[in-house]
């Protein structure tokens, strides 16, 4: 997906603003929801770094080469290993991967447990899609060679996003979604970030179910 965000790129920070206090946006999705195109413009308008796994997965594509899927898997989480890493000795970031969810069973996606104890407030950002469009978007782009997209069909993609998506979000913090099918309303994804910001500096130890669709 290609979206102008450039009426967006104001740096936003919300109402009384402790800036000593660290911010961590963790965007969640299914492959090819557009998840990176969310994480950067959420990174330019909260002024946060950008912490993306394909792009440590993809340095090790350009320095270590291309293999086989067993290769590839190794890859992955080595860079799994290297977003952890810089997430933890930040001062809050966009953090964007295919997250692997606390309940699925599948043999990939990113781990969340060290989420959990990043030094500082988190806030979910899921990016809604459809399974079938995800998946014929995931089939259509065009990526590193390394990922090996070519591998799947579209059944097998379907099938998969669906019992993935079924999960719903990671539940590592209070909860935004934005739909991504089409071209998505950052305006409106700011407004709702900063009433959960709000709301978190309000009662930051209460275990409410945010959720603002």
């Amino acid at each position: 997906m290609a979206f102008d965000f450039r009426d967006h790129d104001r740096p936003w920070m919300p109402p009384n603003d402790d800036s000593r206090m660290n911010r961590y946006v963790i965007v969640s999705g299914l492959p090819a929801s557009g998840k990176s195109t969310i994480a950067t413009a959420l990174s330019r308008s909260l002024s946060l770094p950008l912490l993306d796994k394909d792009h440590f997965l993809e340095a090790l594509f350009v320095s270590r080469g291309i293999g086989d899927a067993q290769w590839r898997k190794d890859l992955s989480r080595e860079a799994d290993e290297s977003l952890r890493q810089q997430a933890e000795q930040s001062a809050g970031a966009v953090i964007a991967s295919w997250w692997k969810h606390p309940q699925s069973d599948a043999d990939s996606g990113t781990p969340t447990e060290w989420l959990f104890s990043l030094p500082g407030r988190r806030l979910e950002v899921l990016c809604r899609c459809g399974a079938d469009l995800a998946a014929r978007r995931f089939l259509s782009r065009e990526r590193h060679a390394g990922h090996l997209d070519g591998r799947w069909s579209y059944p097998e993609l379907l099938a998969d996003f669906e019992k993935q998506a079924s999960l719903g979000p990671l539940r590592v913090g209070p909860l935004v979604e934005v739909s991504t099918e089409g071209e998505p309303d950052l305006s409106a994804l700011m407004t709702k970030i900063e009433i959960e910001t709000a709301l978190e500096r309000a009662h930051p130890t209460d275990k409410r179910p945010a959720n603002r669709t």
